[in-house]
């Protein structure tokens, strides 16, 4: 017997296995970065230098990484934020064509 899960709880297990690379992704690319930069000052005999670019270049790279993750986790976050008139729930959807406003405009003059 399997165990079977509903749509929304598979959508929900998918994302957090996701956003759980999130912090091996952004280590691994600083890692990588630091250790590429101390071989190549070992090579050219430029010490501190290009290790500290390439560990620069590596946080760039885990920082992107994570966008990336967790953009694709929460995608209707990442293309604009708020929701669109589509998603509103129909109370908060203006009428549109009907002409009447209730609010009191003030100017300012007293």
């Amino acid at each position: 017997m399997g165990t079977y899960f509903s749509k929304s709880a598979g959508e929900a297990l998918k994302t957090a296995g996701a956003l759980s690379t999130v912090g091996l992704a952004f280590v691994l690319a600083l890692v990588i970065g630091f250790w590429f930069g101390s071989v190549l000052d070992g090579w050219l005999g430029t010490k501190p230098l290009l290790t500290i670019v390439f560990f620069f270049f590596g946080l760039a790279a885990g920082i992107l990484n994570v966008y990336r993750i967790v953009s694709q986790a929460y995608p209707a976050r990442a293309a604009g934020g708020a929701p669109s008139a589509a998603q509103a729930p129909p109370a908060i959807i203006a009428q549109a064509g009907d002409g009447s406003d209730d609010r009191e405009l003030d100017d300012g003059d007293q």
